[in-house]
């Protein structure tokens, strides 16, 4: 449910923006961290959530430049799972 409503918050076009950008970056990063951990998650329903999250949060940092692991990182989690 949290992935939920933190995707939602973020996926908002007329808040998200100012939303996630005021976010501190160190916690951003251990926010994304922690996402990216959850989708070795036994329920397909929580990795759907979080891959939802996951695309909210790229489509705000990749055109700016951030977030340059991601696609290395899912690639580690697929290999390992």
């Amino acid at each position: 449910m949290a992935a939920v409503i933190c995707k939602n918050l973020i996926a908002n076009r007329a808040n998200s923006l100012d939303i996630w950008l005021q976010l501190e970056p160190f916690f951003k990063t251990n926010m994304k961290e922690a996402i990216l951990s959850s989708l070795a998650s036994e329920s397909a329903l929580v990795r759907t959530q979080i891959a939802s999250l996951v695309s909210a949060i790229a489509a705000i940092e990749i055109p700016r430049g951030e977030w340059l692991d991601l696609i290395t990182n899912l690639c580690n989690n697929s290999n390992n799972n």
